[in-house]
């Protein structure tokens, strides 16, 4: 029997799945490891998540109905928070409902989707390196105020032998730094910067012993794992076939499906994907939707993508920008909680000392 795809796994540690893919689990040493890992990842994301709305314990994604795409709410809400909150509404937006599974289908459309989804998870090994476009709208791009029409230039570095190691940096489109963090988990140290209101500010933490919550880059990978699968799940894809500078391109959207209801946490109304026919990757995504009922839109348009890149060892260091703020201190498992935490720590000991 083949080995495990993520989509079984999945179902595994979720407690379904079939038969027969839970004895290959036990019988198989590499898919036992990568089991209990996912198991042990869900458990974690379930324990340090408190999502905003009242939801069953047994409450799963349903190809039935909560899959589908769903006609946009009116209702509006403005939420204000720092740039660093992104990654936070990030981690929402994607575990409070687990991936979607959907069986395999004869549609073109579905098995193209089905191997992009494994391939963005197909590197292990070496250091990788992404460059990209992100476009932000609606509830992403108000948590980024400084940053107003919501358009950045990502860099970001991914060391996939120490697991949670990684560098993110985002820029304006000519190049002004906005924000970046990095965590070292053997150095057990996080660093965030980012400017708000033109003041630079730089929080250097040292992390918590035992398990680490997911790191950025895996949030970002995971959402677009949940949004294209559930594109699968939809049956109502759009393909074609487009020449690309690099060869042939698939190109596969979801058009908007109005409908009755609306998912109370997670609603996407328009989803599209181009992937790369030589090996499924992911060259653009964007997607439209709701997160707790406020509208959102996110789109990646890839610039460069290097597996076993050579990098200088600072590589992976926030540098130091001209009269940053620096707070230093404890830090938890969640950077958000941290930032907020320690700023206001801060505080107090300037009141304090005036």
């Amino acid at each position: 029997m083949n080995c495990l795809n993520d989509e079984r796994l999945q179902a595994l540690a979720d407690g379904e799945g079939r038969d027969d893919d839970r004895a290959h689990a036990a019988s198989c040493a590499a898919c036992g490891a990568r089991l209990r890992a996912r198991t042990a990842l869900m458990t974690s994301i379930e324990t340090s998540l408190n999502p905003p709305v009242d939801l069953p314990a047994s409450f799963r994604l349903k190809a039935d109905g909560a899959t589908r795409l769903r006609a946009l709410p009116d209702t509006r809400r403005r939420w204000i928070y720092t740039a660093a909150a992104v990654a936070a509404s990030l981690v929402a937006v994607l575990f409070v409902l687990p991936i979607v599974r959907t069986s395999d289908t004869t549609v073109s459309a579905s098995e193209i989707l089905a191997k992009s989804v494994t391939q963005l998870s197909a590197v292990r090994r070496g250091i990788e390196v992404m460059e990209y476009e992100l476009v932000l709208g609606g509830v992403p791009k108000e948590m980024v105020p400084d940053q107003v029409d919501g358009t950045y230039r990502v860099w970001q570095a991914i060391d996939h032998d120490v697991p949670g190691r990684f560098r993110f940096a985002s820029f304006t489109a000519d190049g002004q730094a906005i924000s970046s963090i990095a965590e070292d988990p053997i150095g057990k140290r996080r660093v965030a910067a980012f400017r708000s209101e033109g003041q630079a500010y730089r929080f250097d933490v040292t992390l918590p012993s035992g398990p680490r919550n997911l790191s950025l880059p895996e949030i970002e990978q995971l959402h677009m794992e949940a949004s294209i699968a559930i594109m699968q799940a939809s049956g109502n894809q759009l393909l074609e076939t487009i020449d690309g500078p690099n060869g042939k391109l698939y190109r596969i959207e979801v058009p908007r499906l109005a409908s009755p209801g609306s998912n109370p946490v997670w609603d996407l109304t328009e989803a599209r994907v181009l992937i790369d026919s030589r090996d499924y990757s992911v060259v653009e995504f964007a997607v439209q939707g709701s997160f707790l009922k406020s509208p959102y839109s996110l789109s990646y348009k890839q610039i460069r993508h290097v597996v076993g890149a050579s990098l200088p060892a600072d590589a992976f260091t926030v540098p130091p920008q001209p009269g940053e703020i620096v707070v230093t201190g404890e830090g938890t498992a969640v950077p958000t909680h941290d930032i907020v935490v320690l700023a206001l720590r801060a505080l107090a000991q300037a009141k304090r000392a005036q």
